[in-house]
């Protein structure tokens, strides 16, 4: 059972944490939402350089440097020792639990998720799910899954192997753009470290473990 398609809902745009990114990090957003080979749990391959090749202004260091912006508001935690991505949110907004059916199928894209703290973040969003809507017809198919291990979004980044183009130490603390390298690109003045647009320039400082899109966005978001 392939996906065809891609969810993304319409009031992500009225969304201000969205909002607030430049325009890479949401291009790369979107790819990975539409991305053909993310997974029924939100995974998909975290592969720079090939993701560059999809757009002509593009390197390998400026999607690392538009994951840097994702990653420090928790729309994606990416594992790049086993070079895979889990867009956060997902399993969220996506609807699959509803359905017997593709619950089916998101624990078979479990069982294929290399990286173990992926896996455990999944459990932790599916049970925050399954708290917040207990009554969804997917969740018998779910038992065993929901009794794995789990890992919050804060205690899961630290066991990560950090972005490239950038050093963040603790949420909020320090400057975790100031390491980013320059774009190449034609919009390079859109997204540099200098860019009064980049996370630690707004007024409303920390945004927190969980970003507030968790409730705004997506279907394959």
């Amino acid at each position: 059972m392939a996906r065809d398609h891609a969810r993304i809902r319409l009031d992500i745009w009225a969304d201000e944490d969205w909002r607030d990114l430049p325009s890479l990090p949401q291009w790369l957003y979107l790819h990975l939402l539409s991305s053909p080979s993310l997974s029924f749990c939100g995974v998909t391959d975290w592969r720079p350089a090939r993701i560059a090749a999809l757009a002509l202004d593009l390197q390998a260091s400026d999607v690392e440097y538009a994951a840097s912006w994702l990653e420090d508001g928790r729309f994606i935690l990416a594992d790049r020792e086993t070079e895979e991505v889990l867009v956060r949110s997902f399993i969220k907004h996506d609807g699959l639990v509803k359905s017997p059916n593709m619950s089916k199928a998101l624990v078979k894209s479990h069982a294929a998720v290399g990286s173990k703290v992926l896996r455990a973040v999944i459990i932790d969003q599916l049970k925050r799910l399954k708290a917040a809507q207990p009554d969804l017809s997917g969740w018998q198919h779910l038992g065993t899954l929901l009794a794995k291990d789990s890992l919050t979004v804060a205690k899961a980044f630290p066991k990560l192997s950090p972005n490239p183009s950038a050093n963040p130490s603790e949420k909020g603390s320090g400057n975790p753009s100031e390491n980013r390298p320059e774009l190449r690109s034609p919009l390079s003045s859109l997204h540099t470290p200098s860019s009064s647009h980049h996370p630690d320039s707004r007024s409303n400082g920390d945004r927190g473990a969980t970003s507030a899109s968790d409730d705004m966005m997506q279907g394959a978001i």
